[in-house]
């Protein structure tokens, strides 16, 4: 079985993308995780969030996702 982890993408969709590329190139995986850290970070957190979401992996929730989740939204986030 071929597993692919995904982990502290933080918003950057254009790594996600060259990642995601790469995982092709090599042949796919059974199995695609994602260990969070998704989007925040001052990148593309929107598209980074729509491309994860359109991908439907299992995904755990990181500490900055819970951040991004619970905390308000201030000059800080």
């Amino acid at each position: 079985m071929r597993i692919a982890v995904l982990a502290d993408i933080h918003g950057n969709v254009l790594a996600l993308d060259a990642v995601l590329d790469d995982l092709r190139r090599r042949g796919g995986a059974d199995l695609t995780v994602n260990l969070g850290d998704c989007v925040s970070g001052p990148l593309w957190p929107r598209e980074t969030f729509e491309r994860l979401q359109a991908l439907d992996l299992p995904t755990v929730r990181g500490n900055h996702d819970r951040r991004v989740a619970v905390d308000p939204a201030d000059e800080t986030m």
